[in-house]
């Protein structure tokens, strides 16, 4: 037998020194070479690079604004010129930047609307303290008899009360304002007796497609809830009080790019976009104006003018601004009882008596058309379905797309926003078809409990499956829905790995994420859902360098204080976008 040499023996023995070793050797272009000397190098840190083998660095340089090395503190630290920055890490944590997996990006109209959230997001308890909120709001911005008062955030399940504010409950302190509640869902809004009056709606309103104007019982007149596409029969006019020059708006737009940037992300997603929105963005970008990347999806109801305006380049990132794909919803909210299911809610419904599983915004022949349509004009097709029985929908609409155009979803990475309550056998077909989720697991907290009184323990802990969708080799991602939820990629990691609610129960045990896998979710499989994985959402050679420096490290850190990690820094293309 062969004695093996003393290297070879090292290495067997101690294979870290092996690493280092083959580390260091490919360092070996002399520094003096200026097509390779970084304009920064960041040594003596925990680099995550989330490549295929999530392996860990302690330095990475970069030049021209892509990562152009990642090794050791000794090997890059030999690229160093007279020109190079140096930034000691001193053991902090470095990733990738945060790809934002679906948010609302473009919520700019909010920031001229009340927040009446509950804790911890604002402090709203009960209906009286609306109330006051909106009476405070009224006086701060002088807001005259006859126009429209906005809030959103309101949450039925965080209130004393236990139920939806009613238009009694508001007409008392605004008898001369039209008033309008969003539902922290988005999908569902009150508005007062004044609001209901001058849009002309009454007990003889009819429902609308794909929506319920809830009526008080035993009769038809309306409580001042409106469901789901229900929420049309106001007539808000510029209810919302948006910001009216190009200017402002451009302000607004920059003051939104600081707070993703604040959270660590450098890849943004504006959820569902009309066509003002699109000119905007495209007009902004233009002009230099955006500093992180967005995609932006245009919703369905322009897809005419998106296939046949030119300036319309889907697909194409340029000057931070891409337009990914169409977005398109189907039904509604699991905390507001609206999203669709095939077994009923095991609580009372506000608008129903019977039968009460939800409903969807669509019918089958819509999503049918929606879903070839995209299909028949290579469109990136986004879906939102939270209930089972909206999954369902789709997944016929997706096969039957496939069989009429005699083509195949598979590479297509058409996306099902939330995929709440996907079952087990649509885990199945996501993986025969080539879907891809974007879960939602901050619903773990702020509605766990709610889900278990709504669905019962076995639907509410299969919410959001990563684990299961993982076991099946499904590229998923995870979001925040921004401004559903806040938008903090750091607490979406921490859902994801604890699963814990607002009373402390496990929402699933079983579904919960090592960190490492919670991290891929948040930065390369969201490259990835963007068909943009060569580019950017790993530390390697040639990607953009889009990091993030933290202050502890996530996969190493007690699980439980993973959001407590603080972002100290947020680096798009080598430039710093926020520092702490």
């Amino acid at each position: 037998m062969k004695r093996a040499s003393k290297k070879k023996l090292a290495f067997a023995i101690f294979p870290a020194l092996a690493i280092g070793y083959l580390l260091t050797q490919s360092f070996i272009i002399p520094p003096e070479n200026s097509a390779i000397s970084p304009d920064k190098i960041f040594i003596n840190g925990s680099v995550l690079t989330i490549d295929s083998k999530n392996s860990v660095a302690q330095a990475v340089a970069i030049k021209d604004g892509k990562i152009l090395e990642v090794g050791t503190t000794a090997g890059i630290s030999k690229l160093k010129t007279a020109n190079t920055e140096v930034v000691d890490l001193k053991g902090k944590t470095l990733i990738p930047g945060f790809i934002d997996g679906h948010s609302h990006f473009l919520s700019l109209g909010k920031f001229n609307s009340v927040n009446i959230s509950s804790p911890p997001v604002d402090p709203v308890t009960k209906i009286a303290d609306i109330v006051t909120e909106l009476l405070k709001f009224k006086k701060e911005r002088d807001i005259k008899d006859g126009e429209w008062i906005t809030a959103w955030g309101y949450d039925p399940d965080q209130l004393a009360e236990k139920r939806h504010p009613e238009k009694e409950d508001l007409d008392k302190a605004f008898p001369n304002n039209p008033l309008v509640l969003t539902h922290a869902s988005g999908h569902m809004s009150v508005a007062n007796s004044y609001a209901l009056k001058i849009s002309g709606v009454d007990s003889s309103t009819k429902d609308p497609a794909g929506g319920v104007i809830v009526r008080k019982t035993g009769s038809q007149e309306p409580t001042g809830l409106l469901q789901e596409r229900a929420s049309g029969v106001l007539r808000r006019g510029n209810a919302e009080r948006k910001a009216e020059s190009f200017e402002d708006k451009i302000k607004l737009l920059k003051e939104q790019q600081n707070l993703y940037a604040s959270v660590g992300i450098t890849t943004a997603q504006d959820g569902s976009t009309g066509a003002e929105s699109i000119d905007f963005l495209q007009k902004a970008a233009d002009q230099g104006d955006l500093f992180i990347d967005i995609e932006a999806l245009p919703s369905y109801g322009i897809i005419d003018k998106v296939i046949s305006n030119p300036a319309y380049k889907l697909g194409v990132l340029k000057n931070h601004l891409k337009l990914d794909g169409i977005k398109y919803l189907s039904d509604g909210s699991p905390q507001g009882k609206t999203a669709f299911f095939s077994k009923p809610y095991l609580v009372d419904v506000p608008g129903c008596d019977h039968d009460c599983n939800g409903f969807p915004t669509v019918t089958q022949a819509q999503f049918d058309e929606a879903v070839k349509k995209s299909f028949a004009n290579n469109l990136h097709f986004y879906v939102h379905c939270n209930g089972d029985s909206a999954i369902d929908m789709f997944i016929s609409a997706i096969e039957k797309a496939n069989k009429e155009l005699k083509t195949t979803s598979v590479g297509r990475r058409t996306v099902v926003v939330h995929s709440q309550f996907v079952r087990a056998d649509q885990l199945d077909k996501y993986k025969e078809l080539g879907i891809t989720p974007t879960f939602f697991t901050n619903h773990t907290f702020f509605w766990g409990d709610t889900h278990v009184q709504n669905l019962g323990k076995e639907r509410a802990y299969f919410s959001s499956p990563l684990k299961s969708a993982l076991k099946r080799g499904i590229s998923f991602t995870n979001h925040t829905d921004y401004s559903v939820t806040p938008i903090s990629q750091i607490f979406l990691l921490w859902t994801s790995v604890n699963r814990k609610s607002r009373s402390g129960e496990i929402i699933g045990p079983d579904e919960r994420l090592t960190p490492i896998e919670g991290l891929r979710a948040i930065t390369i499989n969201g490259a990835y859902q963007y068909f943009e994985e060569n580019s950017k959402g790993s530390i390697e050679k040639g990607k953009l360098a889009d990091l993030v420096i933290l202050s502890d490290n996530p996969t190493t850190i007690d699980p439980d204080k993973i959001k407590d990690i603080i972002v100290l820094e947020t680096i798009k293309e080598g430039k710093t976008i926020f520092k702490k």
